[in-house]
Parts: structure tokens; C-alpha cells; sequence
């Protein structure tokens, strides 16, 4: 049966290639974006009637607002699943002490508070689905934000700023996970892997295309036992 989707940062990317898959198995999905009508990708889907193009810019209330207002009248139900997809990397390369107090604001406000702030506006749209629907969120994390996991003070040549804002993410979702499980919710964080994208580069081992099939696929059999916890793109367990 076909579920809805809300994808946000879905104009390129990790975004777009959940798009795609999703649309491919035929579930409805809100392609949420800043500037949705000036993405190709989005664009040659356009055709699809199970594609609903939003525009949304995370970091703002009244985009966001909108966003929620368009995606409640033509989701009246429900929605099942919020990808919490959109992000930033930042400045690459930066240790702590060449991290600016500004350049630490501005990533962990796209990459945290953003994020924040849009479960805030979509959450009550997935309770429309009622409490004997188990609804589902993935917020978009990496390994970078796993604590446990990190080598040295670079950042594997990301910057301190973004590996910090995925720590941060990482305690949003155990934060949610704790408050909506209580309502049937299964919330959790997801590490994509190193992907061929342009934040990831050309030299990345891992495809969009793999990338986003497994966390699908993680996504498609997640348990309530699942609930608040960290997984890489081939459903293993991450260390906090």
C-alpha cells in the first residue's frame, strides 16, 4: 500500500534521489525545497501525479508555515513519513581554532534548529494518521556526528562546525524519539555514507542510488525497538 512522504532538501542530491525511488514504488511524496521550480530533477518529475513540489525555506517561520498550511490541505489524512533531509556542510577543512563563533551559528541553525523547527510544523500533520498508525521520522545525520567514532580534530576534512551539528541532530532525535513514542512515532537518525554528491564528491565510494535503497529499506522495516537510535545506509548501529 502507498504511503506519503514529506522530503525536504529534495531539489539535488540525497534530497532528490529519495525523490526518485520513492515515486518509482508509487508513494505519494511532498518534495519540499527552496526553490523547487529551479531544480531540474524536480522538474523533469513534474509529470507525476503522485509528486506534490513544496516550497520551503527551513530557515524561515513563514516559509515554513506555508509549507505546512499546503502540505495539511492536500494531505488532509495524514502524512506517514518525514525525511528530514536538508542541510549544510559548511566550511571544509576547519579545526576549532580556525571555527568562527558565526560559521558555528549558521550550520547548526540550518542543521539543527531548522530541523527543529519543521518537525514542530509537520509533526501534527502525521498525527492525523492517528495513534493506531505508526508514523516515522528520519533526520538526516552522519558519522561525523558520532562522538564515539571520531579519529582526530578535523573532522575527516569536514569542518568542527558540521560535526558538531550532526552531535547536535543526533540529540534532537533522541529528544523526539523519547517524547513520540509515546504516539507511535519511530524517530531516528541516518548516516547515508560517503556518497557520490556534491557535498560528498566525485571520489566517493558509495552511489546515490545505494545510498538512498538501503535507507529505504531500513526505513520500510524499522521497529518501535528502532526508536531513538543511529544507523548507517546498510542498517548497521552506530555508536553515539
Amino acid at each position: 500500500m502507498a504511503k506519503t512522504y514529506i522530503v525536504t532538501g529534495a531539489s539535488r542530491g540525497l534530497g532528490l534521489e529519495f525523490v526518485k525511488q520513492l515515486l518509482k514504488r508509487g508513494d505519494i511524496v511532498f518534495a519540499a525545497a527552496r526553490n523547487p521550480d529551479s531544480s531540474k530533477g524536480l522538474q523533469a518529475l513534474s509529470g507525476n501525479e503522485k509528486l506534490h513540489l513544496v516550497q520551503l525555506d527551513a530557515l524561515s517561520e513563514e516559509s515554513i508555515k506555508a509549507a505546512a498550511a499546503e502540505i495539511e490541505k492536500k494531505a488532509p489524512e495524514g502524512v506517514d513519513v518525514l525525511i528530514n533531509n536538508a542541510g549544510i556542510c559548511g566550511e571544509m577543512g576547519l579545526d576549532f581554532e580556525q571555527t568562527s563563533k558565526n560559521e558555528l551559528v549558521k550550520v547548526f541553525e540550518t542543521n539543527v534548529a531548522a530541523v527543529n523547527e519543521v518537525s514542530k510544523a509537520f509533526v501534527p500533520i502525521l498525527r492525523k494518521r492517528g495513534a493506531g498508525c505508526v508514523k516515522k521520522i528520519l533526520n538526516m545525520s552522519s558519522l561525523l556526528g558520532s562522538i564515539s567514532s571520531m579519529e582526530d580534530a578535523t573532522g575527516y576534512g569536514f569542518g568542527v562546525a558540521y560535526c558538531v551539528s550532526k552531535a547536535g541532530t543526533n540529540m534532537l532525535t533522541r529528544a523526539m524519539s523519547s517524547k513520540l513514542g509515546k504516539e507511535n512515532f519511530i524517530v531516528y537518525s541516518s548516516h547515508p555514507g560517503w556518497v557520490q554528491t556534491d557535498m560528498g564528491g566525485g571520489e566517493a565510494p558509495v552511489t546515490t542510488e545505494a545510498s538512498i535503497s538501503g535507507m529505504l529499506a531500513r526505513l520500510d522495516s524499522i521497529t518501535a525497538e528502532d526508536n531513538g537510535k543511529f544507523f548507517d545506509f546498510e542498517s548497521k548501529t552506530i555508536g553515539w
